[in-house]
């Protein structure tokens, strides 16, 4: 079974919120583990690696709860809610 994978407005407005410098190698991560698949992890340094591992888990609770069927992801939701 294939899965979408669900970029938010959240996800979107988090990454256009870090630095020039976080941005990039951020942004490839995304494309590196969602995408092809790959470990992003030692292309990160340790600080990235722990901004990207938030912005995974928006991107897998985003999933989440669409394959739950909720009707609309939120975007602005928080990592409790």
């Amino acid at each position: 079974m294939r899965t979408s994978v669900i970029i938010s407005q959240r996800v979107i407005d988090t990454i256009n919120s870090l630095s020039i410098a976080d941005r990039s190698p951020i942004s490839n991560a995304l494309g590196m583990e969602f995408i092809l698949g790959q470990s992003p992890e030692d292309t990160l340094t340790p600080m990235q690696n722990i901004v990207y591992s938030i912005i995974r888990f928006y991107v897998n609770q985003d999933i989440e709860r669409s394959r739950a069927g909720s009707s609309s992801v939120s975007p602005y939701g928080n990592a409790l809610g």
